[in-house]
């Protein structure tokens, strides 16, 4: 107002011109102003989204891989027993094919006589349909005195489907029809088609430690009651770049067992496992 008083003696349209030129200018300082304000929240607000960047996906898993395991436990004295363990399992990939075969091994003696002993093979191959299907056709072996089976041969082929895929946690089920024939120690042998199904599960707890569980179904074609499962957890923690530590849980489980013997199989180990 000062200012437009002191105008006034150059006439009222310099003073209009001057608080016209004035407004104009403080207009462009106050646009300038809120577009740096702007800019910074933008900046602020983005800065976030381009430090978090996506976490870089999981190395593809190894072309092939396996392992190999010992578990000895031994008395004497008042009495003398030995349990033995031995156990392995190779895999081979070659996209898009997967190849897998395992191993194990158990018997048990006392005062050197063999109570009973149990041997379980198993050969695996699948092909990748899509990133998470695949068909697999497979063959196992199961030899275990301990239930009163000789020898079961079977083989079977299906579907598997990965469920859960991110770490640390992952699941696949499968669902397949094959035929078995199984010799046992008393009564009649067996010889039957059936239907198979199962899942697989893996928690990776930390770089060092991981939890499995294996659960396997199976039913006959020819005799509802004659079906049967068999579950497998392990933990296993890695003491060093070669050595680990294994605790594994063996049931299995018959509903219409060999004459004379239970139902129910258990076979809980430690073992010292070696990877390469």
């Amino acid at each position: 107002m000062f200012l437009c008083a002191v105008l006034r003696v150059a006439g009222r349209q310099r003073c209009r011109l001057f608080l016209k030129d004035g407004a104009m200018t403080r207009v462009r300082h106050f646009n300038r102003t809120v577009s740096v304000i702007l800019a910074f929240i933008g900046a602020s607000l983005s800065a976030p989204v381009f430090a978090q960047q996506p976490a870089a996906p999981p190395p593809p898993p190894p072309p092939q891989e396996g392992t190999a395991e010992f578990a000895f436990v031994g008395t004497s004295g008042n009495s003398s027993t030995q349990a033995l363990g031995l156990g392995g399992d190779v895999i081979v990939r070659r996209a898009p094919w997967t190849y897998n075969g395992k191993v194990a091994y158990v018997h048990n003696k006392t005062e050197g006589e063999l109570q009973a002993e149990s041997f379980a093979g198993l050969f695996q191959v699948s092909r990748a349909l899509k990133p998470r299907l695949a068909a697999y056709g497979k063959y196992a072996y199961l030899r275990n005195t301990f239930a009163g089976i000789e020898n079961r041969n079977s083989i079977s082929g299906g579907l598997e489907y990965l469920v859960i895929q991110p770490e640390p946690h992952r699941l696949k089920v499968n669902a397949g029809i094959g035929y078995a024939n199984e010799q046992r120690l008393i009564g009649e042998d067996l010889s039957t088609g059936e239907f198979l199904t199962g899942a697989s599960y893996k928690w990776t707890i930390s770089p060092t430690a991981d939890f499995t569980d294996d659960y396997d179904f199976s039913v006959s074609f020819s005799d509802a009651g004659d079906w049967r499962n068999a579950n497998i957890a392990t933990l296993t923690a890695k003491m060093t770049t070669l050595f680990s530590l294994k605790l594994s849980n063996i049931v299995r489980y018959v509903h219409e067992p060999v004459f004379g013997f239970e139902n129910t199989d258990t076979i809980t180990s430690i073992a010292l496992v070696a990877k390469f």
